[in-house]
């Protein structure tokens, strides 16, 4: 039967129907067209539901007794108990409200201390009378919720300040205490920009919207940009405590003790903090966004050591990949300038050997097709090659090969590494797209260790021709 037939069999609210469902009270069946079709079980369970409510049965009490997990016979001892006590509450509250009534109060002077004291001899007979609980603001007790909430929005604002640093200055933090502290204040910076635009438009906040959490002012509409910025302030000093190492897990842990007991945190104070629902596959959902999030970290470490310009290559875009590599690889080295020359040739010799001068082959358009270089050396007693040189330019040509990938990045510069020979050794090989040549002719000299050294009594001399080409279309 469809929710029509079901709310005139029942004389019970469509409404309530889909309450008690999404309370998972009911499972209907869903036909092919998505409509829900209830059957006679259904029927008698919401008949049982509606007698239970009207009894004034909680719905946990009847989430249990369908479970299993309760009898009916002591729901209903329990439900009695609870009756009797609101009906002395009641009766106790009908008769103060007589006696105040004959004793002629009045608002204006009405002496409410004498008659509070009267609600507490009440407490002395084990009847209590206080403000009802929807007189107080709701806020949420689940501690490790809201702090694993607050994390993955802490941790996305880190992400996101990474990111800013990798693409446009090619950098991030390294490691150590001060460096980590200059970078969660930064983060920090990015929330305090983030959070309060998140609640004042949404309500929420990305790690608050996975576990079902909303943050909402006393009238219950959504905070604005001041009251949200200023809650974070809070958070940021009671619950974080500044971010300063060891008060930082002090007030961690008090912020949780606290939230845990039921206490109003300071940052929450008149303010109104609900969640939808204690679901576990929320903390799945969390996981997974975690999981993510590392994901995307990792992508964005290939992204830094992964040369910038991923595209056909000229003069100056090499240069760009070049210096690049150079900094990121932190190998030692001179760099190019804009034309493709080094921009300091002054004092070289200091560095042992002047660098080689590379020699450029582009197309009409300017696109380069080749890189190479011509090396002659003078007698000399000591030959540190050009390794340098023809490592970070084949790294810095090959990050722009349609090949050449972020998943595949590493995969390619071991090969690099593997394939590339000594400066004084002949060898040639294809690696995604480009062909690397190394011809070295010399006399005079023997190879030790990676060096060439100058054999006594003969006569030097050394020249090498590497070159880099892409492979024609």
């Amino acid at each position: 039967m469809n929710v029509s037939q079901l709310e005139a069999a029942l004389d019970l609210p469509r409404a309530s129907i889909r309450f008690y469902e999404k309370e998972g009270l009911l499972s209907p069946e869903r036909l092919a067209n998505g409509y829900r079709d209830y059957s006679e079980a259904d029927l008698e369970t919401l008949r049982r539901i509606k007698l239970l409510r009207a009894l004034g049965l909680p719905l946990e009490d009847i989430k249990a007794l369908q479970a299993g997990e309760l009898r009916l016979s002591d729901a209903l001892r329990a439900q009695e108990e609870r009756l009797r006590r609101e009906a002395a509450e009641r009766e106790a509250a009908r008769t103060l409200c007589r006696t105040m009534e004959l004793e002629g109060a009045e608002y204006a002077a009405l002496d409410a201390g004498r008659y509070l004291e009267e609600l507490d001899k009440l407490g002395e007979t084990g009847v209590t009378l206080a403000p009802p609980a929807a007189d107080s603001l709701p806020v949420v007790r689940h501690p490790w919720r809201r702090y694993l909430a607050r994390l993955l929005d802490h941790s996305l604002c880190v992400l996101l300040l990474d990111a800013l640093l990798v693409f446009t200055l090619r950098f991030t933090f390294g490691e150590g205490l001060l460096i980590t502290l200059v970078q969660s204040y930064l983060a920090w910076g990015v929330q305090f920009l983030l959070e309060p635009h998140f609640l004042s438009t949404w309500g929420t906040t990305p790690g608050k919207w996975i576990f079902g959490l909303k943050v909402r002012n006393a009238h219950g509409g959504k905070l604005t940009f001041r009251e949200a910025a200023a809650r974070l302030s809070a958070l940021f000093g009671y619950g974080e405590g500044w971010c300063l190492p060891g008060y930082q897990l002090y007030r961690n842990y008090k912020s949780y003790r606290a939230c845990d007991d039921g206490e109003i945190l300071p940052w929450d104070e008149g303010l109104s903090y609900t969640i939808r629902d204690e679901s576990g596959l929320r903390g799945l959902a969390w996981a997974g966004a975690m999981v993510l999030e590392f994901g995307l970290i990792f992508l964005l470490g290939l992204q830094l050591i992964m040369p910038p310009v991923r595209r056909p290559l000229m003069i100056g875009t090499f240069a760009e990949n070049y210096n690049d590599v150079l900094r990121q690889y932190d190998l030692n080295g001179l760099t190019l300038d804009m034309t493709g020359n080094w921009v300091v040739l002054q004092g070289t010799a200091s560095l042992g050997n002047p660098p080689p001068i590379f020699h450029y082959e582009t197309t009409e358009d300017g696109i380069l097709t080749g890189v190479s270089f011509t090396y002659e050396r003078e007698p000399d007693y000591f030959w540190d090659g050009a390794e340098t040189e023809q490592t970070v330019a084949l790294l810095a040509m090959l990050a722009a090969q349609p090949e050449a990938g972020l998943f595949n990045w590493l995969s390619l510069v071991d090969q690099a590494g593997d394939q590339i020979g000594n400066s004084y050794e002949d060898y040639q090989f294809t690696l995604a797209g480009l062909t690397v040549t190394n011809e070295v002719a010399y006399s005079g000299y023997r190879p030790v260790g990676g060096f060439l050294l100058p054999e006594e009594g003969a006569e030097q001399s050394y020249s090498q021709h590497f070159s880099i080409s892409v492979a024609a279309e």
